[in-house]
């Protein structure tokens, strides 16, 4: 009961965290125009770092609905099997993904070089129980073909 009720939290903080994203398309533009003001970013710095956050919204949005998939997976009690290591492993590349195309910004903004790091560090992480979870469905698999 518990697990089932984390899971379905899961899966609506997926979805209005997509709906905030999608939100920043939008607001992107006037948010860094404020911020700019106040940390006093040049133009060139504005530019990279708006390029960098509309090139990280599409992998953000394909890991959400990646994360959501895998949701709806274990809400079916369908949870070792192949399909979610694949989720698994799509979620560790976009982590990797978002960490590579922040790279550049943050030699604009110093800054997200911590969001480099962390994004790599979860990369590393997320790779880890997709190597776990690909374990558990092998075992699971083979149990099921050793009645």
């Amino acid at each position: 009961m518990n697990s089932e009720l984390s899971a379905k939290c899961t899966k609506w903080c997926c979805r209005i965290l997509a709906l905030v994203v999608i939100v920043m398309i939008f607001a992107f533009p006037t948010v860094l125009g404020w911020f700019r003001l106040l940390r006093h970013l040049t133009d060139t710095a504005c530019t990279v770092v708006m390029a960098g956050f509309y090139l990280c919204v599409p992998v953000v949005l394909f890991a959400l609905w990646t994360m959501d998939r895998l949701v709806e997976n274990i809400l079916k009690k369908q949870v070792f099997v192949t399909e979610n290591v694949c989720f698994i492993r799509r979620i560790r590349w976009c982590c990797a993904g978002i960490s590579g195309l922040c790279i550049v910004p943050s030699w604009y903004y110093p800054p997200l070089a911590l969001m480099v790091i962390i994004m790599a560090f979860l990369a590393l992480v997320v790779s880890l129980v997709k190597n776990v979870m690909a374990a558990a469905v092998e075992l699971r698999e083979e149990n099921d073909l050793t009645v």
